[in-house]
């Protein structure tokens, strides 16, 4: 009942983007066979020596303890890929990524997604704490009054890994600062590169509290009774 609760939610989110009128594309990647084939035939080892240039800031195998730097070990490949490719194209906005990867072509981004993919994650099964009524009903339920469909019906159970969509982040035990920073900018619209519009519409109708919470849920480092 709850999940087809969820997916009416989400079908209805859908529609009120799709009839935003919204124009140009989010992204530069499509999930072609080819782009699968290209993502799939990324190099670890290859991405682990062009990662070199990036542990200054990602940390040695792309984990850092810099809050607001989202970790990048055990992350999905599929997802790592595209973000690359969109700082590179600047649909997302960056004055550090964008420079940074402008020179990598779509093999190296493959390659560094390897990389990335291949490593353990940070936080890995960090215990589940506490969370809001709030937090745990927007995450597994949604609000059907406001068009926000659940989160974990697109990011799987406690934003676990969804293989049923290309291109989504694993949240489980991402850094509640990163998940705050980020759903904050799809909110603002300083952050655009969501496929159809998805995470700007939801996150637009989100309050402060709403978001710190869903930030505290997915983190598992924040504790709200």
């Amino acid at each position: 009942m709850r999940r087809a609760f969820a997916a009416i939610a989400f079908g209805a989110a859908l529609a009120l983007v799709a009839s935003s009128g919204a124009g140009g594309p989010s992204s530069p990647v499509a999930w072609t066979v080819e782009t699968l084939k290209t993502v799939d035939g990324g190099d670890a080892a290859k991405g682990k020596k062009l990662h070199e240039d990036c542990a200054q800031c990602h940390g040695e195998a792309g984990n850092t303890d810099i809050p607001d730097v989202p970790d990048l070990g055990g992350q999905d490949r599929l997802y790592l890929y595209k973000q690359i490719l969109d700082y590179k194209a600047g649909s997302r906005a960056s004055s550090i990524m964008n420079e940074a990867v402008k020179s990598l072509s779509e093999k190296d981004a493959a390659d560094l997604a390897a990389f990335y993919a291949s490593q353990k994650p940070f936080r890995a099964a960090a215990p589940q704490k506490a969370s809001s009524a709030a937090a745990i009903r927007l995450a597994t339920v949604g609000d059907g009054a406001r068009l926000i469909p659940a989160c974990d019906s697109c990011h799987f159970d406690r934003g676990a890994k969804n293989p049923g969509y290309y291109g989504l982040p694993v949240l489980q035990d991402q850094k509640f600062q990163d998940i705050t920073v980020q759903l904050t900018a799809f909110r603002t619209g300083e952050r655009a590169n969501d496929v159809y519009r998805v995470m700007r519409a939801v996150s637009k109708a989100l309050t402060d509290d709403e978001i710190a919470a869903l930030a505290a849920y997915y983190s598992a480092t924040l504790v709200k009774k």
